[in-house]
């Protein structure tokens, strides 16, 4: 009955962007079969599952480029089934959260890690007596610090048994906690900075770091890194850009005429464009489907931006360009990361850092989480943004070890923290409250 329920919401037109989703997860699944033997694909997985997951893990260099596909679609897959199953209509940020979800499964997050901290946040909304429903953001996006529970589960120190039970409470724990320091950090940046969960994840990875270094564990660092698959990762993103273009002009079809749907999907477009972008900005609220124009878009932005920089497309990069796309439904568009990003690749190239590095290209590409100040002040302010968010970024991951899986968000928070005042200084607007 229930699985009846699901595919008959999953055949109406207002389902289609959780639809197209689980189109999507379940073609990556069947390539992930294809290009390689199912026993292959599973051991690689295993590997994955099983990795310590902590800055910088690639999954594509642990488990090869099917077994991370696998992951990458069963997380998304399960994502989309929570959403229906709680029951919430697709809007941006749900379409954000998907994406998001995706992204990170190329590095950091897994179907194993991800699990208890879900679970956290559902005792939380058990402990207070309000519906889980209302915290599936927080339950989505706490992920972040998905290597937290990887890294002790599989330390390697003390028994497997007693190291899982530890890495799956500690899980709990966090999960826990996290929608209250999620809501309070929000607060910090006052929307200007769209990685909210990654700032919060920051602030509870920090303060594990040091729980952790002081009770006398060593948490390593990961150089996790693969190459040789620009080709075919390429095709895949470049592929994606075109099916959302081809969603977005004609989604009109069957209500409006061929020449109207793609008329009236431009003109939304563009009107997109006038928003600064600053949380909460739901582009698919607005404008519906024409929002998948704003995602091709950014996603054939991201992938250019990477190979013209002469950078690996692997998971870490994959989960870079990913979300840049993905807040393309909350907040990012072509005006307001361009200038976020041309800070970010002036900074690597000012300090005499190689753009194309890992840490370089990832603090170039979430960067883009302060596009809300470059639609809200100005390219010039943008540009300044993205330059110190490459210096902060290079920096910060220092403090909470690698636990933080949206590390970038951290950085970004800080950046917004220290520049909005000075911001206002010349704006003579010290709270922002009049900016849309």
């Amino acid at each position: 009955m229930v699985f009846m329920k699901i595919v008959h919401k999953l055949c109406t037109r207002e389902y289609l962007p959780f639809t197209f989703m689980l189109a999507i997860n379940m073609g990556l699944l069947v390539i992930a079969f294809v290009i390689e033997e199912p026993a292959d694909v599973l051991r690689g997985f295993a590997r994955i599952v099983q990795s310590r997951s902590i800055l910088v893990t690639d999954y594509v260099a642990i488990g090869g480029v099917s077994a991370t596909l696998m992951n990458v679609a069963i997380v998304g897959l399960s994502t989309v089934v929570m959403l229906i199953r709680l029951g919430v209509k697709p809007c941006g940020i749900h379409i954000m959260a998907v994406w998001l979800s995706m992204g990170f499964a190329f590095f950091g997050k897994n179907v194993f890690n991800m699990i208890p901290l879900t679970f956290g946040v559902w005792l939380y909304a058990k402990y207070i007596k309000e519906p889980f429903s209302k915290y599936y953001l927080a339950a989505l996006l706490v992920a972040t610090l998905s290597p937290s529970i990887s890294e002790i589960a599989f330390m390697g120190v003390f028994s497997p048994i007693a190291e899982i039970t530890v890495g799956v409470l500690i899980g709990f724990c966090v999960g826990f906690i996290f929608p209250v320091i999620s809501a309070e950090s929000l607060k910090v940046h006052r929307g200007f900075q769209l990685y909210n969960m990654g700032f919060s994840g920051g602030l509870i990875a920090t303060i594990l770091a040091t729980l952790f270094m002081n009770l006398g564990l060593e948490i390593i660092p990961a150089r996790y890194w693969s190459s040789g698959n620009n080709v075919f990762f390429a095709v895949l993103l470049y592929g994606v850009s075109v099916v959302m273009l081809i969603m977005g002009l004609f989604s009109g079809l069957g209500q409006e005429s061929l020449k109207e749907s793609v008329l009236n999907a431009l003109r939304n477009y563009r009107k997109i464009h006038a928003h600064s972008g600053r949380l909460v900005t739901d582009y698919y609220d607005m404008y519906g489907k024409s929002l998948y124009i704003n995602l091709a878009v950014l996603c054939a932005f991201g992938t250019t931006v990477t190979l013209a920089l002469g950078a690996e497309l692997n998971g870490p990069t994959l989960a870079g360009i990913l979300t840049i796309m993905a807040f393309g439904s909350l907040g990012k568009h072509i005006r307001n990361v361009v200038p976020i990003v041309t800070g970010a690749v002036l900074s690597a190239y000012v300090n005499n850092w190689d753009p194309s590095a890992p840490a370089n290209i990832l603090a170039i590409l979430f960067s883009t989480g302060l596009a809300p100040i470059a639609g809200a002040f100005g390219p010039i302010w943008g540009i300044i943004a993205g330059f110190l968010h490459v210096n902060v970024a290079n920096y910060i991951g220092d403090l909470n070890q690698g636990l933080n899986l949206y590390n970038n968000g951290f950085a970004g928070g800080l950046v917004a923290l220290f520049l909005l005042p000075i911001i206002g200084i010349f704006r003579r607007d010290s709270t922002f409250d009049s900016i849309k």
